[in-house]
């Protein structure tokens, strides 16, 4: 942690070392250390990461926006991909949190989602809602991938820890700096970085859901209606202690294409406090302010 946490240096290590040891030989048990390692996590203001100890997972919550129960419900109900035409002329793009643990998982997920937008981009929509709502996070690399004619090639944005790390998109695929993490074969070829955006957020767009709002900053004729993110907007890496613990920890931030960096949640350009409906997307009050913006353009 004192190496590497993103507020390492805000921290006063002698007394935060003492005490954690005291804590830690008090213990009868190597399950009772994630009260411990809670304390740590607070310290350095960490709600993002955790500790892993077999089946046991201790993480400090730190302040958490409240999410919706129409979210929740979404959420236990696995809501999937959604694509629709609203109006005949407005396309509705719903993404999920994408669980995602190697690159196979992460071109598979990131193919099934750039199908969905095509079949949005093929109707000649002259607009495209994303809803990241429900998104909580996830695999970023095949969110990113799956709307790149939304994008377009380039860099749509950065980790920012020690070092810099571009999201470059090139040739249907998306590289973490020269690193190649997903590929797709899309099955439309459509020009669609112009194409006028509106991204629904909320509480439940996290982690990252939260790195691909921040792919879509920047962007032109986009904008971000709803409420405040969930603020996971860190950098986690992963730290293996033994072969059975195991421990994530925030190293930096996230930027967008132009640079900006964001450390705390992301705030829309129009606040809106309606009820949701992710079953029905025409009913749903953010759904009907977006078309009526995006009509507008």
């Amino acid at each position: 942690m004192k190496n590497n946490a993103v507020n390492a240096d805000k921290v006063n290590w002698s007394g935060v070392t003492q005490n954690a040891l005291k804590g830690a030989s008090d213990i009868n048990s190597p399950y009772e250390i994630g009260n411990v390692m809670r304390q740590l996590y607070q310290v350095i203001g960490d709600f993002h990461g955790a500790f892993f100890y077999r089946d046991s997972t201790f993480q400090w919550h730190g302040r958490i926006n409240p999410i919706p129960d129409s979210v929740k419900k979404a959420w236990n109900n696995r809501l999937g991909i959604k694509t629709e035409i609203l109006e005949k002329s407005i396309g509705y793009l719903r993404i999920p949190s994408m669980p995602a643990g190697n690159r196979a998982a992460f071109d598979k997920k990131a193919q099934a989602l750039n199908d969905s937008l095509c079949t949005l981009l093929t109707h000649d929509v002259k607009g495209v809602i994303i809803d990241l709502r429900i998104n909580g996070g996830g695999a970023m690399h095949p969110m990113i991938l799956g709307v790149e004619q939304l994008l377009g090639d380039g860099i749509v944005g950065s980790f920012k820890t020690k070092k810099t790390e571009n999201w470059l998109l090139k040739e249907n695929a998306l590289y973490i700096d020269t690193s190649l993490l997903a590929t797709i074969k899309p099955k439309c070829v459509v020009n669609a970085q112009f194409l006028p955006v509106v991204v629904l957020i909320g509480s439940g767009t996290g982690s990252s859901g939260e790195f691909l709002t921040m792919a879509f900053k920047g962007r032109k004729n986009t904008v971000f209606f709803g409420s405040e993110t969930a603020g996971y907007v860190t950098v986690n890496s992963g730290f293996a202690i033994n072969k059975i613990a195991f421990m994530n920890l925030s190293i930096g931030y996230g930027r967008d294409r132009k640079g900006t960096l964001y450390i705390s949640a992301i705030q829309p350009d129009k606040f809106l406090n309606t009820p949701e409906d992710f079953t029905t997307p025409k009913n749903d009050l953010s759904v009907k302010a977006a078309v009526k913006w995006l009509k507008s353009r």
